[in-house]
This record gives structure tokens, C-alpha cells and sequence, in this order.
């Protein structure tokens, strides 16, 4: 009991360690509007941007570079991507043409406090941002700074972000034939793409080989899926209120126990993964309690 705490404590430790400066860094790179056509643009960015978010994927991005020897400080520009277009996928999300969302994180949304126009901008602001942030610190690399932008663009796109939302979109609306959105991974594609994109960024600049990549999709891949399943669980009874006998979840199609069961396999499907193909180091550590740490949360 006394080395599970411990190895626990490692991974706050890693987060608590790199906080301070991934906050740093999302305020210098902040996409902020010029005095003299600030509207409340940039009262807005602030707004959406420090809302308490757990800053999961920026310690992604970190970690999945110091699997390959990077060093954190170089990656922060590249970490604050991953959570400019994680905070861009929020903002669309809430808007009334999507979830239609009041609250975010327990606060009011930033369309309902500043205007489903200026959400828009803002959601468009930081995406715009991000593109550039990944050639910071690595202009000297120009075929993996190229290489990662290649990553951050289709991460966006119609395979990723995009087509997850418009999934989401289908599923909430009751359009057509929900059967080809139930398997997670397909339910899942915005959740999974960001996270994919978060650790394979890391990676990439950092130098890792295109077979390490595809491994790391791969964990990628589970990891999202837990994250959901475990989302699923936290919001069941919520969910099946919302939803009745449309059974629109796996936790809500299949019931609580058997979601936990597929939970707890998908976990231990990615933690395998990382044993057998990484070697022992801090960053696996923190990933593998990482993984632990998102099949037992209850918030």
C-alpha cells in the first residue's frame, strides 16, 4: 500500500513540478487582440482559458517527449498547443448549435457570458494560435517541427476533432442511425485525437522513430477510450435521465458493471502496451499511473 502511494505521489509530483511554467506559458502565447480593436476579446480568452482545467494534455505533450530524451522546457510552446485547440473544442461544444451547454466546469459558458459570436472567435482564435506554437524552439528542426504541424492539422480535422464533434452532434440531435457510433473508438474520435495528438507532438520533436509513433497511437487510442468509459461511468445516471432508452453510451447500453469491466481492460490493454515496448523511466511511470488515475476518478 505504502508503494502504490508512492508511485501515485510521482505523478502529482511530475504535474505539480511542470504547472508553474505550462501557465506561464499558456499566458505568453495567449491569442490577444490589440488595444485598439479589443472589444472583450481578450476578457473572454482569459475567461475560457483559466476555467481550473486539470492541464491534462500539455503534461501529455511533456511526457511524451521525455519517453525519447526531450526536455520539457523546449516543449511548453508545443504543450500550450495541445490545450489551445482542448480549450477551442470546449467552446464549440457549448455553443447552442452543439450541447447548448449553460456551464463549464461549474461556471457560466462563454457563450452564454459573452455571446455565441465572440465564443466563436475566441474558439477560431486559439486554433489559429496553435499552428504556429509548434515551430517554436524548433525552426532548426524543420522536418519534425513539419512533421508535428502535420499531426496538429489532421488531429483538427475531419478525423479527429472535427468528425468527433460531428458524431457528438448526431447523437445529441437523434439523427439517422446511431448503431456505427457505438463502439467507443468511433464515439470517440475527438477525446482520442486530442490525446493522440498531445503525446505523438511530444514525441516527434523530441525524436521518436515511426514505429514508436505508431505505438504510441495506439496507447493513444486506449487511453481515450478509458477516458470516456470512465466519463460514461462518472455521468450515468445523468446521462440515462438525458437520454432513456436511447441507450446513446456504453455505460448506459450495457450497465455499470460490464462499462467497469471494459474499463478496467482497456486500462490494462494500454499499460501493457507501454511495458512492453518502453523502457522503464520517469515518463513511463507517470503515464502508467496516469492511466490508473483515469479508471479510478469520480470527477
Amino acid at each position: 500500500m505504502i508503494e502504490e502511494k508512492q508511485e501515485k505521489a510521482e505523478l502529482w509530483q511530475y504535474i505539480e513540478k511542470h504547472r508553474a511554467q505550462i501557465e506561464k506559458s499558456l499566458r505568453e502565447h495567449l491569442p490577444l487582440a490589440p488595444p485598439k480593436i479589443e472589444t472583450r476579446f481578450n476578457e473572454a480568452v482569459e475567461y475560457a482559458l483559466f476555467s481550473g482545467g486539470k492541464r491534462l494534455r500539455p503534461v501529455l505533450t511533456l511526457l511524451g517527449a521525455e519517453l525519447f530524451g526531450g526536455k520539457p522546457e523546449l516543449m511548453m510552446p508545443a504543450a500550450v498547443a495541445g490545450e489551445f485547440i482542448h480549450t477551442s473544442s470546449l467552446i464549440f461544444d457549448d455553443l447552442p448549435c452543439m450541447d447548448n451547454a449553460p456551464e463549464r466546469r461549474g461556471k457560466t459558458s462563454l457563450h452564454e457570458k459573452f455571446g455565441e459570436g465572440l465564443a466563436v472567435l475566441v474558439a477560431i482564435g486559439f486554433l489559429n494560435a496553435s499552428y504556429g506554437l509548434i515551430f517554436v524552439n524548433h525552426a532548426n528542426l524543420p522536418e519534425r517541427a513539419m512533421l508535428a504541424h502535420a499531426e496538429l492539422v489532421e488531429c483538427i480535422g475531419a478525423s479527429g476533432m472535427l468528425g468527433g464533434q460531428s458524431v457528438d452532434l448526431a447523437l445529441a440531435k437523434g439523427a439517422g442511425e446511431i448503431s456505427n457510433y457505438e463502439n467507443e473508438s468511433v464515439r470517440n474520435l475527438k477525446t482520442s485525437a486530442l490525446m493522440r495528438l498531445s503525446l505523438r507532438v511530444g514525441a516527434i520533436l523530441a525524436g521518436a522513430s515511426h514505429l514508436d509513433l505508431v505505438t504510441l497511437s495506439r496507447f493513444a487510442e486506449l487511453l481515450g477510450d478509458a477516458y470516456q468509459l470512465s466519463d460514461d461511468l462518472i455521468d450515468l445516471e445523468e446521462d440515462s435521465a438525458i437520454f432513456g432508452d436511447e441507450q446513446k453510451t456504453f455505460a448506459i447500453n450495457e450497465g455499470r458493471q460490464t462499462a467497469s469491466l471494459q474499463l478496467q481492460k482497456t486500462v490494462e490493454e494500454a499499460k501493457r502496451i507501454l511495458m512492453e515496448n518502453f523502457q522503464s523511466s520517469e515518463a513511463r511511470s507517470c503515464l502508467l499511473q496516469l492511466t490508473d488515475y483515469l479508471a479510478e476518478r469520480k470527477a
